[in-house]
């Protein structure tokens, strides 16, 4: 290996033609590189978990490792065994923290990125540029940079697919020994694939599949007995760990209903075949954008690999034919999240085919510019596309779960709740608020510095809880995951409305969709506060023209965010209204301050949310103005008005 090295370096001294394709190796290696560095920068953020982590840090904190040998008796789950023991084992080691929790997830992209390099390298004899060019995809595709900052077993099943691909070579080449060792040797590593990944276990069996049948074909009676013992062994480690492990969720009501969708049909109707399509757009989706020049070349690799007899490439064929198989009988969904070794594969044969082409194509000139177009197209539809990975580093917004961002916010009320005043956390989705019991401790009902218990996790009896709230006087609202794509709950909607029918509903932080609210029925406790300015006020004839300053001096939000949610009759029609921030000119004569404005002339809205310190400024102007003297107020709509907090109205005489 050195010494190949070495002689590559000496050729780039004396061959102008070598140094090109040297410097792309280099960059592609710091693009490679500086995709680790962004998920360590992303793991250093300590964003929050989303719901479905939270959940599952929940399992995982909560149980010895006794009590987790147990678990799928207690409480069925689909994690793979060896993937919760390690991450149990991790947060053991290591204490409990977002980082520490995921970074199987990280460890299990860096497996991925060394199996795809050394799969290409050693089993399909790819040269070094195209190898890091397909490592590099891999590394910046943007879904797995996802599920590489995940408390979910996704990555660890793409990787330890392409982990028993490779250890299939490393038999074939005798690593494992000889005589009966090897084909035990193999059916251990595979086991323990299984055990990290349950879709490694469908290689496996193509593994064994493909040796047996090989070696009948052969007539190789020595081969046929390993291939015979190897996949007893291994079928005997899926038993057990079918029986001990999966068979409680594999027979599980609720979760063949949850995943029916994504079975596939081979029955020849036009209903089928569009639920077909729908299952291929949906594994597509993640390379979307480059689905029409990845899959055509993917799928040449994949035939100049089979022309070449590659029985790696029978191997994965019959492993995605025992996928099918099994999403058709209901046993393995068909589901992008679920594939996440997909893409690692396409990148894989995108490779193999336009390295073919240096030896296929006779005319050495026309083969290296068929691959450099090729390998620009590639550039602009996969890289180019995926640079904007960094962003995950920074925790820009459209990186995180809408509606599960509640770390800010759990930091906000450890920080400002005073005795006396409750935390009510909203029931989403059949599950209480699994975020902030992780964060206080989950047999803990205090949070902030407070002399008594106040949190109060809700229930599904919406009506009762609200009750129970308006009974408190003054309560924070902490909605987590009920953003309403991800959650499909109304019942966040309909309880804001309720709130705002029995007092003062106010937004106090939003974190992507995460929600706080102050409830009050006091407007004394009201967190809202206000500074209005008018400027360049004329009234010319019957015409009032001029411009309105607003500046946010109190705690909550001014002009908040639309709850999201089913719309439900209860709403009532001023829904979409409620809190709307607006100028507006009333007479001064009898004038009782209020939320209303069905006496007063609207001058302007502020047409977006002013945040706790932030301002905004609007033209505001009227006509048919009549003689006599106004007020200009602010108001938010179905609220209150702020003279009503003690904010003086502008006086205005025409």
């Amino acid at each position: 290996m050195r010494k190949d090295y070495i002689e590559t370096l000496n050729r780039i001294k004396t061959d102008r033609s070598a140094l090109l394709p040297a410097i792309i190796c280099v960059l592609l290696l710091i693009v490679i590189i500086y995709s680790l560095y962004v998920r360590v920068r992303m793991y250093m953020l300590g964003i929050s978990l989303w719901n479905d982590e939270a959940l599952l840090v929940e399992f995982i904190v909560n149980r010895s490792f006794g009590e987790m040998l147990l678990l799928p008796q207690t409480t069925p789950r689909t994690e793979p065994f060896l993937f919760l023991m390690t991450v149990k084992a991790l947060s053991e080691l290591f204490g409990i923290s977002e980082a520490v929790l995921r970074v199987y997830s990280f460890i299990s992209l860096v497996l991925l990125l060394i199996a795809q390099g050394l799969l290409l390298r050693k089993v399909f004899k790819v040269r070094i540029v195209w190898t890091l060019f397909s490592v590099a995809v891999s590394s910046t595709l943007l879904y797995y940079m996802q599920h590489s900052a995940e408390l979910k077993p996704y990555m660890g099943d793409a990787a330890f697919v392409l982990i028993a691909l490779l250890g299939y070579h490393a038999y074939r080449k005798g690593f494992f020994g000889q005589g009966i060792r090897g084909p035990l040797l193999l059916a251990l590593l595979f086991s323990v694939c299984m055990l990290f990944s349950s879709p490694s276990a469908f290689a496996a069996g193509a593994v064994f599949i493909v040796e047996f049948l090989a070696k009948c074909l052969r007539k190789d009676r020595p081969g046929l007995l390993k291939a015979v013992i190897g996949g007893a062994a291994f079928l005997a480690a899926f038993s057990l760990n079918y029986v001990f492990w999966l068979r409680t969720i594999a027979t599980s009501d609720n979760m063949a209903w949850f995943w029916i969708s994504r079975n596939f049909e081979f029955k020849l109707t036009g209903e089928a075949l569009a639920h077909n399509i729908f299952l291929i757009q949906d594994l597509l989706e993640p390379v979307w954008h480059a689905a029409v020049l990845v899959v055509p070349l993917a799928i040449a690799g994949l035939l100049v690999s089979l022309a070449k007899r590659n029985i790696h490439t029978v191997v994965i064929g019959v492993f995605f034919i025992l996928l099918v198989v099994a999403a058709e009988i209901g046993k393995y969904p068909i589901q992008n999240r679920l594939w996440l070794f997909l893409y690692a594969i396409i990148f894989i044969y995108v490779f193999i085919f336009i390295d073919f082409l240096r030896v296929r194509l006779d005319d050495a000139k026309a083969a290296k510019a068929v691959q450099t177009v090729i390998a620009l197209a590639l550039a602009c539809l996969m890289l180019v596309p995926n640079l904007s990975f960094p962003a995950y580093g920074r925790g820009e917004e459209w990186t995180l779960a809408p509606g599960n961002q509640a770390n800010p916010i759990i930091e906000y009320i450890e920080e400002n709740i005073q005795d006396g005043e409750v935390l009510y956390a909203f029931f989403t989705t059949d599950t209480i608020n699994t975020v902030l019991r992780y964060k206080i401790g989950y047999d803990n009902f205090r949070i902030g510095n407070v002399s008594s218990d106040n949190v109060i996790y809700g229930t599904e009896d919406y009506d009762g809880d609200i009750e129970l709230i308006a009974e408190t006087g003054g309560a924070y609202i902490f909605f987590y995951h009920a953003y309403f794509p991800l959650s499909q709950d109304k019942y966040k909607r309909k309880m804001v409305g309720r709130l705002q029918e029995r007092g003062y509903m106010e937004q106090i932080l939003n974190v992507y969709h995460t929600y706080l609210y102050w409830f009050t029925d006091d407007i004394a406790r009201v967190r809202a506060s206000a500074t209005l300015d008018v400027f360049d006020v004329s009234i010319e004839d019957s015409s009032l023209h001029g411009i309105a300053h607003i500046e946010n001096t109190g705690t909550a939000i001014l002009a908040p965010e639309r709850v999201e949610g089913h719309p439900d009759p209860e709403d009532g029609p001023d829904w979409d209204d409620y809190g709307r921030l607006l100028v507006v000119l009333y007479k001064a004569e009898g004038r009782i301050p209020s939320a209303g404005i069905e006496d007063g002339f609207v001058l302007g809205e502020i047409p977006h949310v002013v945040p706790p310190g932030g301002s905004a400024e609007i033209l505001i102007g009227y006509e048919g103005l009549e003689p006599g003297e106004y007020w200009i107020e602010l108001v938010s709509y179905g609220a209150y008005s702020f003279s009503e907090l003690g904010v003086a109205p502008i006086p205005v005489v025409r």
